[in-house]
């Protein structure tokens, strides 16, 4: 009888072991390369990274559930279906986002990396960001969590989602269609956006513009949602300070791109928030504890909404 259970990683993946441990004491479990060729008539459950499954999802007639290893299911998006459920690693991330955010933006604010730099006395005063305005696009719990703690250094913080329903954190959030106004005067714009057809090019030129003079962007969650040469322009141009950007519609980055050499941009190679190791067991035991049961897997994408 073929495997139940099959688990796509690579060997440096350390979360293997105690993920394939938790199936087997309910299903025959497979562990196979990215790689391999292995029988997967019998499949119920897929667990990897999104790319690293897409190609087997055609032969696996009885797929029930794709548990992803990541929060970004992008890979996956043209397999969704009422039929299936997937579940992105959500509820880990909240913490590590909010460390890469609140420190950029005190970094920039404060001018640290500027007078990390010099070999002679600096003595003018840089600005802070009590008081400041900050929009968080993409209200989740990752957002959520991004603003308790920016609230904590004095930000004014707002957020975007698809209905403008109050999330915990915001002092106020708007829906989409109301980003314009969500928009204006922020001193800092930061997308922690999915990856869906609502969202691509969400941030352009009309949307930058709307931003206090001088303000910083910061894009942490899909490249798709920036249109990059509206970005270059309001850099190039002063409207805005800084961008940093950790994500991009094609990765890497290659060597020759632009933004590699635009005014004001700092480039971190999708290291924003890095997976805890103890995330993905913990995610796939929650899951999993549902699924035996029958019940709805908490986190599960909506195909309607693509996330």
């Amino acid at each position: 009888m073929g495997a139940e259970v099959l688990i796509v990683a690579r060997e440096s993946d350390r979360w293997v072991d105690a993920v394939a441990g938790l199936a087997r004491e309910h299903f025959q479990v497979t562990v196979a390369s990215p790689e391999a060729s292995v029988d997967t008539s019998q499949v119920r459950i897929l667990i990897g990274a999104p790319p690293d499954l897409r190609s087997r999802l055609a032969h696996c007639p009885k797929l029930a559930w794709i548990q992803s290893t990541w929060a970004g299911i992008d890979a996956l998006r043209e397999h969704m279906s009422p039929s299936l459920t997937i579940t992105p690693l959500k509820g880990v991330f909240g913490a590590s986002m909010s460390e890469f955010v609140l420190g950029w933006l005190l970094a920039l604010e404060r001018n640290i990396i500027v007078r990390a730099h010099q070999k002679h006395w600096l003595p003018e005063v840089e600005g802070n960001v009590v008081g400041k305005r900050l929009g968080i696009m993409g209200a989740g719990d990752i957002g959520s969590e991004v603003a308790h703690r920016a609230r904590a250094f004095g930000l004014e913080v707002t957020g975007l989602n698809s209905s403008g329903e109050d999330q915990p954190g915001f002092t106020r959030c708007y829906a989409t269609d109301a980003r314009d106004e969500f928009a204006c005067g922020l001193d800092y714009l930061v997308s922690i956006l999915p990856a869906t057809q609502a969202t691509d090019g969400i941030v352009n030129d009309n949307l930058l513009a709307r931003l206090a003079p001088g303000a910083i962007f910061m894009n942490v969650g899909r490249g798709n949602a920036v249109v990059e040469a509206d970005l270059a322009a309001a850099l190039q141009r002063g409207a805005l300070r800084y961008a940093v950007l950790d994500v991009f519609e094609e990765e890497p980055l290659a060597d020759d791109h632009p933004l590699w050499h635009t005014p004001g941009v700092f480039i971190t190679s999708h290291t924003a928030a890095p997976t805890p190791d103890t995330a993905i067991p913990a995610v796939f035991a929650r899951n999993l504890k549902q699924f035996l049961a029958g019940a709805p897997l908490k986190g599960a994408v909506d195909p309607r909404r693509g996330y």
